[in-house]
Parts: structure tokens; C-alpha cells; sequence
């Protein structure tokens, strides 16, 4: 029988260390030493029964093909960042509307699990919208200029949310990208292509992806 990583569990590698994202529990999480050679092993295609009976336990891994344990769709790397270059002037109605957006996008965060609120966002038609890079851009000043009304601080996640909510209903093609990085620390950033549109460049280059939606 193969197995493969539960579809719950989101995972990335750094040096000798696996890094877990948790959807359905919201919380992620790094292996013992033990746990780790046994998470190693599966992941070359060595692990015995004990290895995979122990890894079934903990709901790591699950019955069915196995894939890359960082298996994430495409994502460019960064090149570039909307906040490093003077960014369009936003209306105020269209600030107003992004800090009302991170204001949902908190509430909703707090009653219900990570998972289901990236389910809920409508998806993005396949129609493309003109110059959506510099659509794209007129939200991230939105955004920013939305700081002034409503704290930032520690606040990426509602952030992220908010504005891949915003973008995917204008039809705009955006990734919602949570990284992590050791010692322990997560960040959310929204990106369009190899442009970060939340971010500085030299912020989210300390982080590696773990999710993208």
C-alpha cells in the first residue's frame, strides 16, 4: 500500500527540520528528533511498519499516492515588491473598503478554521482583466493606505486574506502565500506573479512557502 501526506498536513523543509501546517487543527508544528528520522524515512521511501503505523497515529500520513511532502503549486519566486516604488494614489473609498475587508477577514479567522475560508473564496474566472498588474497595484495602495485606519501590526493573515478576497472577485489572479522560517516564525503576503503586492522584498525572502492558494 502507498501512502502519501494526510490532506490536512501542509510541509516544508529547512536544513534538517520539518515544518507542518495543521488546516484543520490551525496550529503548526515541528517533529522530535525521533519523529523526524521516521518522517525522514517515509520521505525516501525507507520507513518500515512501525515508521508508517506511527506517522498513520499521528495523522501525518494517509493511505493513497504519495507526493512530494512540499508538493505546492507554481509559484514564482519573488522579484519584486509594489511597496518599493511610489504606488498609485487610492480613492478613499476604495481604502474604506479594504480596512471593512481586514475587519471580515478578522472575524471570520477567529470562528472558523484557515481551510474553509480559503474554500469559500470564490474562484477566479478564467475571463483575464486588463492591465491587472496595475489593477493589482491600485488594491495594494488601498491597503496600505488603509493602515492609517486600522492597526497592521501582526495582522498579516487578515491582510492576506482580505486582499485575495478583494482580488479574486475583481477578477484578478493572485496567490495567498503563508511562509515559515527557523527559528519558528509564520507570515502571510499576497502575490501577482514575482511581485509581492503586501510586502517588502527583503521581508518575505526570510520565509519559505508552506501554502499557496
Amino acid at each position: 500500500m502507498e501512502y502519501r501526506l494526510s490532506p490536512d498536513m501542509r510541509c516544508c523543509t529547512i536544513g534538517m527540520h520539518s515544518i507542518f501546517l495543521d488546516l484543520a487543527r490551525d496550529r503548526y508544528f515541528l517533529l522530535s528528533q525521533d519523529a523526524e528520522v521516521r518522517f525522514r524515512k517515509f520521505r525516501e521511501g525507507r520507513a518500515d511498519e512501525a515508521d508508517l503505523a506511527w506517522l498513520i497515529s499521528k495523522r501525518i500520513i494517509c493511505p493513497g499516492v504519495h507526493q512530494p511532502s512540499n508538493n505546492l503549486p507554481d509559484l514564482p519566486a519573488p522579484e519584486f515588491s509594489a511597496l518599493d516604488n511610489d504606488l498609485p494614489s487610492a480613492r478613499f473609498v476604495c481604502t474604506a473598503r479594504a480596512a471593512f475587508a481586514q475587519i471580515a477577514a478578522r472575524r471570520a479567522i477567529r470562528r472558523r478554521p484557515i481551510a474553509r475560508i480559503l474554500g469559500e473564496i470564490q474562484p477566479v474566472s478564467e475571463r483575464h482583466i486588463p492591465n491587472e498588474h496595475q489593477h493589482a497595484l491600485h488594491v495594494a495602495s488601498a491597503f496600505q493606505q488603509a493602515r492609517y485606519l486600522i492597526s497592521g501590526t501582526d495582522q498579516c493573515l487578515p491582510r492576506g486574506v482580505a486582499m485575495k478576497r478583494m482580488l479574486a472577485r475583481q477578477g484578478c489572479h493572485a496567490d495567498l502565500v503563508i511562509g515559515v522560517a527557523l527559528p519558528f516564525s509564520a507570515h502571510c503576503w499576497v502575490q501577482l506573479g514575482s511581485t509581492v503586492l503586501t510586502d517588502s522584498l527583503e521581508l518575505v525572502e526570510a520565509y519559505k512557502p508552506i501554502l499557496v492558494a
